[in-house]
């Protein structure tokens, strides 16, 4: 995992891009947002997933961190809006999924918060991120770094790069590698 708070633009769009893929969303319109991250993260603070969809009428980033759900707007030229919601903090979660786009609804201290026009094949995968994360809060108290290694597992690009170590390593024969490799890109 990457330091936030260190890393680089490039550093920083490339995990944007492994969490649109993790989270299936097509972070439309929503880099500059993801890209403001670091300036708003705690120390120990990490994404597990991202969703982007229209809420008030602007386009909204929405973070699923181990520790809270951030939703940022930084508008076109200026500005910036921020809401974040502890993990602990949420009563419910909840989405819909219609013919080409979705919706996805986080309710919490007394507010709802409802994220029109969502990929639709974000929906799920994402609400069900931000339930697994409450879950785990629930338990353990702390924070969710076993549900983003969870989620990290499921990785195909993450996978591979653990094959290829393997591999360079001699743990694996070369066809082991291409083996699981095909597995992997399925």
């Amino acid at each position: 995992m990457i330091d936030y708070k260190t890393a680089t633009k490039q550093q920083l769009l490339a995990e944007f891009e492994r969490l649109k893929k993790l989270s299936k969303d097509s972070g439309f319109f929503t880099k500059k947002e993801f890209l403001h991250f670091p300036e708003i993260a705690m120390s120990d603070e990490t994404p597990i997933a991202i969703s982007s969809g229209h809420m008030d009428g602007k386009t909204w980033l929405i973070i699923l961190t181990n520790h809270r759900v951030i939703f940022l707007d930084k508008g076109m030229f200026f500005g910036l809006k921020q809401i974040a919601i502890n993990l602990s903090h949420i009563s419910s979660v909840g989405g819909q999924t219609k013919i080409l786009f979705g919706q996805i609804v986080i309710a919490a201290d007394g507010h709802t918060y409802t994220v029109e026009n969502v990929d639709k094949d974000n929906v799920i995968p994402f609400t069900n991120m931000v339930k697994e994360a409450m879950e785990a809060v629930k338990q353990n108290g702390t924070n969710t770094q076993q549900i983003q290694q969870q989620n990290a597992n499921n990785d195909p690009y993450e996978r591979l790069e653990k094959l290829a170590t393997l591999k360079e390593k001699g743990i694996i024969t070369e066809e082991e590698f291409q083996a699981q490799k095909a597995k992997i890109l399925g």
